[in-house]
């Protein structure tokens, strides 16, 4: 049994001997639509709406925008928390509608999701009075999106966001599930950690593999285990009806 043992832990240990060295963001940026539908709703002529950011937000037709990110973000593996102190405001139907989304935080969880965080304030269409901090607002996947290495850093584009149940409750308009615009996030770092990025997550990717082995390894070994232990339970039957026939 010990040579399988052994197998087993130098299938694990074998993505851990190549890592590389930690690399950090410097700083970075998104770009966003939030809901497209949404927006042209609101600039229709039955909301009469608009939307206006503060801060470190802009809005481009048609994304809100930023490179004013920052926080402690890990790249290889991806791991950590940038945000921005900026707000998104959407208003209309005559001021029924007024919500302000501020203080955006991206949370990123074990590199494979992201989580958007927000505050959130003012009325929704429903005319309900909002005032909540920390409001995860929507989950991403970051599996699902594009990733690029450049002289620039890292971008990954096209995040799908799905919004929660308690972005949906503090929001108003849509239900759990519906699914915002994908964000494009932009990580400023060097070429080369950006590529470590892009390696780490292939990695932990191809660690499905290995792991299959060591099930398949594991799986054998506990055969063979209780093989030869019904073999020897056989064989002390086999010795005591025996003794009992002499």
């Amino acid at each position: 049994m010990l040579p399988a043992v052994a197998l087993t832990a130098a299938l694990f240990a074998a993505p851990l001997a190549g890592s590389a060295p930690a690399c950090d963001v410097t700083g970075g940026g998104f770009d966003w639509g939030f809901k497209e539908s949404f927006r042209a709703y609101l600039s229709g002529s039955i909301a009469n709406g608009e939307w206006t950011t503060e801060g470190g937000i802009g809005y481009e037709t048609p994304v809100f925008t930023t490179d004013a990110l920052a926080g402690d973000l890990a790249l290889a593996p991806l791991n950590g928390e940038l945000g921005v102190d900026g707000a998104m405001r959407f208003t209309g139907h005559e001021g029924i509608l007024d919500t302000t989304i501020s203080n955006l935080r991206l949370e990123v969880v074990d590199g494979q999701r992201v989580e958007l965080v927000v505050d959130l304030r003012g009325t929704t269409q429903e005319f309900v009075e909002v005032d909540t901090a920390d409001v995860l607002f929507a989950t991403g996947d970051l599996a699902a999106a594009e990733w690029t290495a450049g002289e620039d850093g890292l971008l990954i584009a096209g995040i799908p966001l799905t919004l929660t149940e308690q972005g949906a409750d503090a929001f108003g308009t849509y239900p759990a599930g519906e699914a915002l615009d994908p964000l494009d996030l932009r990580l400023t770092t060097t070429a080369d950690c950006a590529e470590q990025a892009i390696a780490a997550r292939q990695s932990g990717a191809g660690m499905l593999a290995p792991l299959l082995i060591v099930g398949v390894v594991l799986l054998g070994v506990a055969a063979s285990v209780v093989v030869h232990l019904r073999l020897r339970a056989a064989k002390r039957r086999s010795r005591s009806v025996n003794t009992q026939d002499e």
